[in-house]
């Protein structure tokens, strides 16, 4: 295909950026070189659209300060840029509003005959008027004068789109039909399973491109954040003006690690319909996404109760679970017989929690909100990246690796010991009562 015809294609990529790292720049290039690669696209910029405050994450430091670091570590691009719009907004804007607002601004671009690297703001009237029109059908995204837009991100986020209460099902459909995804993906991770696995992303399929980074990098903000409480260096993670902001502003420390600790993230406080709950989180949990999508209580606040040895009452659909999981037959027989003991200890901030048989024990010790590398040698013998973290009065484990949706949920009630075990589609409830 010559230049002129290929589809002009506009890269948008939302998220904290908190800070941004070498691995958010990283994604732009790849994404570029993917779509370019298959002849079919000329990619003409990158825009970097920081959350805005009033998204309450834990942790997440003011916007200007988001805003100016990603902005100085793409002073030397000659195509990826920043847009200050979403971070800008009094309340927080759904990522379906800002792609729609982004797409919006590339028609009015071509309306008034400007090129796309030069779009320039226009009067919120007139913004409105088009965004109407642009609502009003979707053919507007195939116009062959206008550029696509798609929304450039990891995987994690495309994973995060089956948590309750943290998408709208038609924002969903609205992103990734009618703009499209380019999900880069990690070693970790298996996004075209999880597409597959997926009604409605298998349905538009074609409209996402899987992009697999073969140079692994699995710096995180996160990782980053905790690396700069403690005094660590971080040079060679983030560019190198970035670093240099952060120690002249003196930013993260354990004070803004601790900023949104009481309150709900936003999107789970606009879709959750449980308002009652909602009110009682707010006034004893903290909130936080950990890759975009858990809220958190903190490790002091773990309920006393919840430690001590505990026997087995009753176990429904653990075969169904050990299925999901891939064990075989004659180990389900076996296990299918035993009656597991729970014992829950906490020593200093660390928990550890021991699943005790006669045929196989498994020890895990964790603390709160850290991930950490777990190998399941009891069970399924898979490595996972986990994290455990407090959801209203329930320890929560999410476990990422080889299978998908896996994790468990420890809570008490009605004096036992409750846990979810659950894998693809799979649960299995365990009811516990305390030994004396």
């Amino acid at each position: 295909m010559t230049p002129q015809e290929k589809t002009k294609v506009v890269l948008l990529a939302c998220g904290s950026f908190n800070p941004i790292t070498n691995m958010h720049l990283r994604m732009f290039e790849l994404a570029r070189d993917h779509l370019e690669d298959t002849g079919r696209y000329q990619v003409v910029r990158g825009i970097i659209s920081p959350v805005g405050d009033a998204y309450k994450k834990k942790g997440l430091i003011e916007a200007c300060h988001r805003v100016e670091m990603a902005r100085l570590s793409t002073e030397n691009s000659s195509w990826i840029t920043v847009d200050d719009w979403e971070s800008q907004q009094a309340e927080w804007v759904e990522t379906a509003k800002v792609v729609r607002h982004h797409y919006t601004e590339l028609i009015l671009a071509e309306k008034n005959h400007d090129q796309v690297d030069t779009v320039k703001p226009v009067k919120r009237r007139r913004l409105e008027e088009i965004e109407d029109v642009c609502q009003s059908s979707s053919a507007d995204h195939n116009r062959s004068d206008a550029p696509e837009l798609k929304l450039l991100c990891g995987a994690d986020l495309v994973e995060s789109f089956d948590r309750p209460n943290l998408w709208k099902p038609e924002d969903i459909v609205e992103i990734v039909g009618r703009y499209g995804l380019v999900c880069i993906t990690r070693s970790n991770s298996d996004a075209e399973k999880f597409i597959y696995q997926s009604d409605v992303l298998h349905k538009y399929r074609k409209n996402i491109h899987l992009v697999k980074e073969w140079v692994t990098n699995d710096v995180s903000a996160t990782h980053i954040r905790r690396a700069l409480r403690r005094g660590q260096s971080v040079r060679y993670l983030l560019p190198d003006c970035v670093v240099d902001y952060i120690q002249d502003q003196r930013l993260y420390s354990a004070e803004s690690e601790e900023k949104n600790t009481d309150v709900i993230l936003a999107p789970l406080q606009r879709y959750t319909k449980n308002t009652d709950y909602l009110s009682q989180a707010v006034s004893h949990t903290q909130s936080r996404l950990y890759c975009c999508s858990h809220s958190y209580l903190s490790p002091e606040k773990m309920p006393a109760s919840l430690c001590g040895t505990w026997d087995m009452l009753s176990n429904v659909n653990f075969e169904g679970y050990m299925i999901a999981l891939g064990i075989g037959l004659s180990t389900r027989k076996v296990a299918l017989r035993l009656k597991h003991r729970k014992v829950i200890e906490k020593i200093s901030e660390v928990y550890v929690i021991k699943t005790l048989s006669t045929f196989k024990n498994y020890a895990l010790s964790f603390r709160i909100n850290e991930e950490f590398d777990e190998y399941t040698k009891g069970l399924d013998g898979r490595h996972c990246k986990s994290v455990v973290t407090w959801e209203g009065n329930r320890m929560v484990c999410t476990q990422k690796g080889e299978k998908k949706n896996r994790g468990w949920a420890h809570w008490i009630e009605d004096d036992k010991l409750h846990l979810e075990l659950y894998c693809e589609g799979q649960i299995c409830k365990q009811v516990f009562k305390q030994v004396a």
